[in-house]
């Protein structure tokens, strides 16, 4: 547990308490500790009455205030709170009902502690597999839902209207293949973003290149990215629109392939060696699904081979996908928002209210 639950649980749980004496607990927030997670939890909260943000800090409250998004801002004492990371040591009242929502496409990285899953009420992962490793790794609290960050992919939101939109908006044409380049972060030891980061003018005469990283990434090397003529680096958080205007993605043991796979993309990664942040299966599952290179060298050498057949690896990625979603029907965000109802039934809209 982190030395910040210790050092507040008691002086929080003293307030927690006088408050909700006084009649003034506010009762279901929504916790963000990151501006990804407003784009994590708004395909859950289409289905639920509104909910109040909370910031982690006066920083993340004004970036969010820059983009609409009224918040406030850490500490508030509320009844019950959703997240979209394992932050329940924020609330150290187990009287706090607590959910979480995950914010990656399965779990690519070793799990954080048990214990810390285990604050929650529920954990919402994205598959039964998903689950059940969860629960071979000691946490009791996890429940399938799918990724509700990719309903839009399934549920029509996502078209050739918005296809040709983003398209024209980058200045891209349709004469030549759109690469996406991700990367984990990288100083996590499986990251492979330092051996393609200042070769990307290299792609540029025969493809347009798209690129998203991190966002610990270092910034000399986004500077990098972002400074290559003809590459574009993506900013913000919600980048489906643009895995689905991409021919072929590439990576690394960033979660970001998941969703690359769940849209069935071909996939190129880059071999890392394992290390104690790396899970075995993931990265068997990696293999599998990818065609792998070591170099910059050799992928400029395979992708046109990849590009010719782009469904080579097709099976392999419906079964991957399997395993991390068990469906892709567009609704993983209605099934969240069924379980949030259990816990938070006050949330559910009146009848005939929009969505």
């Amino acid at each position: 547990m982190v030395l910040s639950y210790y050092l507040i649980k008691y002086p929080y749980a003293l307030a927690w308490h006088f408050k909700r004496w006084l009649g003034s607990t506010p009762s279901v927030v929504f916790y963000c500790g990151t501006e990804l997670d407003p784009v994590i939890f708004a395909p859950v909260q289409k289905y639920l009455k509104p909910v109040p943000v909370v910031a982690a800090n006066r920083r993340l409250q004004q970036a969010l205030q820059a983009q609409g998004i009224d918040a406030d801002v850490l500490p508030v004492f509320p009844d019950g709170v959703i997240m979209a990371r394992h932050a329940a040591y924020k609330f150290p009242v187990s009287r706090i009902r607590k959910i979480c929502i995950s914010h990656g496409a399965f779990n690519f990285k070793r799990f954080a502690s048990a214990e810390s899953h285990n604050m929650l009420d529920a954990y919402c992962f994205t598959s039964e597999t998903d689950v059940a490793n969860a629960r071979a790794a000691g946490i009791t609290s996890g429940v399938a839902v799918g990724y509700p960050k990719l309903d839009r992919a399934f549920d029509g939101s996502i078209n050739a209207q918005t296809r040709r939109a983003l398209r024209e908006s980058l200045g891209f044409t349709t004469d030549k293949p759109v690469l996406l380049f991700t990367a984990t972060w990288n100083r996590s030891g499986i990251a492979a973003i330092e051996r393609w980061y200042d070769r990307l003018a290299e792609f540029t005469r025969d493809y347009q290149v798209l690129v998203t990283v991190h966002p610990w990434t270092q910034s000399h090397l986004r500077e990098r990215i972002a400074a290559t003529d003809g590459v574009v680096l993506i900013e913000g958080y919600d980048i489906l629109d643009y895995i689905d205007l991409a021919d072929v993605c590439i990576g690394d043991t960033s979660s970001v392939i998941g969703e690359c796979c769940a849209l069935d993309k071909p996939l190129i990664t880059f071999r890392v060696a394992e290390n104690e942040r790396s899970v075995p299966a993931v990265m068997a599952m990696i293999r599998r699904i990818s065609r792998q290179v070591d170099s910059t060298d050799e992928l400029l050498q395979v992708l046109p081979q990849v590009l010719a057949e782009p469904d080579a690896l097709a099976k392999e990625r419906a079964a991957a996908n399997r395993m991390m979603f068990d469906e892709l029907d567009g609704k993983a965000g209605q099934r969240a928002a069924e379980l949030i109802l259990r816990y938070f039934p006050e949330l559910r809209p009146e009848p005939g209210a929009p969505s």
